[in-house]
């Protein structure tokens, strides 16, 4: 009755310990995809859209007899300097979710050696009640103490870099946003495009 109880017990464990495998993978997999989301925002900073204000500011700093507008020229200065600020910001938000990334790939990696551990102790367990020994019996407890350690322990070190990193997470998004909306030059943008559609005889947009 023990070896069963003890073999019920490591079998509990065992889809304790793959359900987390899978948890853990998700988690894992999640984390990778906001990274690369994270990874664009840093790569394209509304390319688009700033390479046509820089080459209409461009096209008017040389409209008349080719001299400089230095209006335009202090323009194209601050938004390279916006840029580059902006790149740093959301490099720091890509390099936030390293952490959080190696805790979950290591969580996944010590949820499979607790299955392995329940797995072994069934093993040994079963052999027990085969050979009505204690030995073995023994040495199956061991492993699903073990079991119950690594499952134990991952779970806390993987709750605390998941809270640690999430507010880390948080603070660095929010400041990229904050910086992106803070450096928007919308009316200035619109000025520029209103006054090139009316040198070239566009109605400017409302």
């Amino acid at each position: 009755m023990r070896v069963g109880i003890t073999m019920a017990i490591l079998g509990v464990l065992l889809a304790f310990a793959s359900a987390r495998v899978g948890f853990e993978r998700a988690e894992l997999l999640q984390f990778l995809v906001e990274q690369q989301h994270a990874h664009a925002k840093y790569q394209a900073q509304d390319i688009k859209h700033r390479t046509t204000i820089l080459t209409l500011a461009q096209l008017r700093a040389f409209a008349e007899e080719s001299k400089l507008n230095p209006a335009d020229v202090l323009s194209i200065a601050n938004s390279a300097n916006r840029y580059f600020a902006e790149a740093n910001s959301a490099k720091d938000w890509v390099d936030a979710y390293d952490p959080v990334i190696a805790a979950h790939a290591e969580a996944q990696e010590e949820y499979e050696h607790a299955q392995l551990a329940a797995e072994l102790g069934i093993v040994l367990a079963s052999i027990a009640l085969l050979l009505r020994r204690r030995e073995p019996w023994l040495a199956g407890i061991v492993l699903g103490v073990i079991a119950v350690g690594l499952t134990v322990m991952t779970y806390r070190h993987t709750a605390h870099a998941v809270e640690t990193t999430g507010e880390k997470l948080e603070h660095a998004e929010k400041a990229y946003r904050t910086l992106r909306e803070s450096g928007k030059t919308v009316e200035l943008d619109q000025a520029l495009v209103d006054d090139m559609l009316k040198r070239y005889a566009a109605k400017p947009t409302p």
